[in-house]
């Protein structure tokens, strides 16, 4: 499924022309900081849902140490307690900047607890690109990941809730560019969906094996053959074990981990786990047991990007220009909430 995020900056939405298009998903935003709250987010989540959309909301943080995270939770949650009877999707934390220094992992997950203790809501994570893979990847385990990536798919993650694709789409129904969000291989459907075709699949093979049964001559009993498997050693510091290709992770395995493998297929090896199969990523896996991990390259973080102001520029059209986002334009120039730029004047744009 399709959907899109939207802000009192996204003006006036016909979330009924937008339905009609296809879309099916609206988070909307509820919170900034300590204090502020967006003047359009009751307004936005009566209309969507009354249009027929799935509605979640998020909160953009500003928060500089773990109290203040728990601060802006509160924050959020008595904002959107009210709306909550609107909600088929998660609370979301938009975490795209970082305020907090060294304590920006802490910090997010002081936000988390002091949200679950508010509320049995689900939550989710958004976050985007190298911010995300070099701060808070592997930190909020049990919290689903909104990934922002605007590429041909989501580089560098292959279990996420949403996808964000695209911080400058055009729906039926909104005046200004939004960012556009797809459902991902963690999403409710999707899961299902994967857990349906396996059934389906475990169905078909007894069924097939019932009816060979049955055509055998049952003259001669022959013994039971065991299942052949090869065994093999993982090869990275971790690795996800999913109930099907590309499905949902059920855990994990170490480096060094033996595993029973019954084959391989474009790229993911069936593991013999009990009396059932699961899959793990083929490209892990070694017969040779003395394989050191491979250790993480680190990318030096791009240079900052900076653009003096000129007469007509926006900063909607700087964002495109320069292939950042409104809301980090915003965020790195301290902007007010009618994001005002002047002439003249040097900001940061990437």
């Amino acid at each position: 499924m399709k959907g899109f995020d939207i802000y009192h900056g996204s003006g006036n939405v016909d979330f009924k022309k937008a339905y009609a298009a296809g879309y099916r998903i609206v988070m909307v935003k509820a919170t900034e900081g300590k204090t502020f709250k967006d003047p359009k987010f009751a307004a936005n989540v009566k209309a969507a849902k009354s249009a027929g959309f799935k509605v979640g909301a998020y909160h953009f943080a500003r928060f500089t140490s773990p109290a203040v995270a728990r601060q802006e939770a509160r924050f959020f949650y008595n904002v959107a307690k009210g709306y909550l009877k609107y909600m088929d999707e998660p609370l979301s934390l938009d975490l795209e900047t970082n305020h907090a220094g060294s304590q920006l992992v802490a910090s997010m997950q002081a936000f988390f607890s002091e949200l679950k203790k508010l509320t049995g809501h689900r939550l989710m994570l958004y976050s985007m690109g190298y911010f995300y893979l070099s701060n808070l990847k592997g930190h909020h385990p049990g919290i689903p990941l909104w990934y922002a990536r605007y590429a041909s798919k989501p580089i560098g993650v292959s279990s996420y809730y949403l996808w964000q694709k695209s911080q400058t789409g055009k729906v039926p129904g909104i005046s200004a560019y939004v960012d556009i969000n797809e459902t991902g291989p963690d999403y409710p459907s999707t899961v299902q969906a994967a857990v349906k075709e396996a059934t389906a699949a475990v169905t078909a093979a007894k069924k097939a094996a019932s009816t060979a049964k049955e055509t055998t001559t049952k003259a001669v009993a022959r013994p039971t053959t065991a299942v052949k498997t090869t065994p093999y050693y993982v090869t990275a510091s971790k690795l996800n074990i999913r109930n099907s290709p590309g499905g949902a992770i059920l855990g994990q395995l170490n480096h060094g981990d033996r595993v029973q493998v019954l084959g391989i297929s474009a790229g993911w090896a069936k593991l013999k786990s009990g009396n059932k199969a699961v899959y793990v990523s083929a490209k892990y896996l070694s017969k040779s047991k003395t394989v050191t991990a491979k250790k993480p390259v680190k990318k030096a973080a791009p240079a900052h990007v900076y653009h003096t102001v000129k007469a007509g520029d926006t900063v909607g059209a700087l964002a495109k220009k320069y292939g950042s986002t409104i809301k980090q334009i915003k965020s790195w120039n301290k902007l007010d909430s009618k994001y005002t730029i002047y002439v003249g004047k040097k900001i940061r744009v990437k």
